[in-house]
């Protein structure tokens, strides 16, 4: 079989290798589709906080199993299943709590041990979860970040009642979009790039605003009758767009930080105590998958949507390099095997 294997910041080595060998808990999946996300992106730069080479990246993926390890009962060949990419130690205090999505020694598929940009690939069978054949590779793909965005909007604790800011309409920004409008909410969401807005608007979004062109405060504050949002939620990872978000939200509002920044961020104390804010950080996702995945089956128009491009396997640099270069109008690319 062939992968990519990323060695250096943008460096690529297409290689030939053996079929993985699969250990009695694993399951050996015939990759056919593998998403491309903003912390893929930072990953093939070299700046993300989690970067490690050698490595196969590939945590957003599809594909069909074609073996199953002598201790998997409930996964056959054939089955068509998409990659949940966390493996949590089962040991540490937040396993123990039941929150295993912030595992202090978390191993995640494609990040910090190899993923799936190859023709095949093996992971724990409680890594896949299986979808209707009538469901695209291309789609399921998205069940990922939508499970990012589901869990977002728990940790917002978000209901009908809200009026939700959302900073940042990239994928993951999308996602919570979405999720929050199943939610009932009001959202209203902020970024510099029509493409994105446009795409935000696609998605059901209430309000946009191009930041460029608009003051966001007072947008938000217009739109929520002078009090600010009940919750906002950064999803942009700048120390600039999280210092905002404080001073926009409504007093006794929710702050829900999921962009990813190693930069430190100045708020003042007395606006935290002021306003008695929540502010909560959300990283991945704690048992929001399935319904990530039912959402994307249930609204396919939606998901469409947000497939910006698609590239073939052999063309993987290509597609990581078109993912880096034009964020003005890239939203999900997608490499197909």
């Amino acid at each position: 079989m062939e992968k990519f294997i990323i060695t250096a910041p943008k460096t690529f080595v297409r290689k030939q290798a053996g079929i993985p060998r699969l250990k009695a808990d694993h399951v050996l999946i015939q990759t056919k589709a593998v998403g491309i996300c903003g912390s893929d992106v930072h990953l093939y730069r070299g700046d993300h906080p989690y970067t490690t080479y050698p490595m196969v990246l590939g945590h957003e993926a599809s594909g069909m199993i074609t073996e199953v390890g002598d201790a998997v009962e409930k996964l056959k060949p054939g089955d068509h299943v998409v990659l949940e990419p966390l493996i949590p130690c089962g040991t540490c205090y937040p396993c123990f709590i039941g929150r295993s999505n912030c595992c202090s020694n978390m191993k995640t598929v494609g990040v910090t041990v190899n993923g799936a940009l190859a023709e095949f690939f093996t992971v724990p069978a409680s890594c896949v979860h299986t979808f209707p054949k009538e469901l695209p590779f291309t789609l399921a793909v998205l069940a990922e970040p939508f499970s990012i965005g589901f869990h977002a909007v728990r940790r917002g604790n978000i209901n009908e009642n809200d009026t939700v800011l959302v900073i940042g309409a990239g994928m993951i920004g999308l996602t919570i979009l979405a999720a929050a409008k199943n939610h009932g909410a009001k959202v209203m969401v902020a970024d510099i790039l029509d493409y994105r807005l446009g795409l935000a608007e696609k998605v059901g979004a209430d309000v946009v605003i191009n930041c460029k062109n608009t003051e966001l405060k007072s947008s938000a504050h217009k739109w929520t009758n002078g009090f600010g949002p009940t919750v906002v939620i950064e999803a942009v990872g700048l120390p600039t767009t999280i210092q905002n978000a404080v001073d926009i939200v409504s007093d006794a509002g929710r702050i829900v930080i999921v962009g990813v920044t190693k930069d430190e961020f100045c708020i003042r104390g007395v606006d935290v105590t002021k306003k008695e804010l929540s502010i909560i950080g959300s990283r991945n996702n704690l048992g929001r998958f399935k319904q990530a995945l039912n959402f994307v089956s249930t609204h396919q128009e939606i998901a469409r949507h947000l497939i910006s491009d698609t590239f073939s396997f052999l063309d993987s640099e290509k597609a990581f390099a078109h993912a880096s270069d034009h964020p003005e109008n890239t939203c999900k690319v997608v490499i197909t095997l």
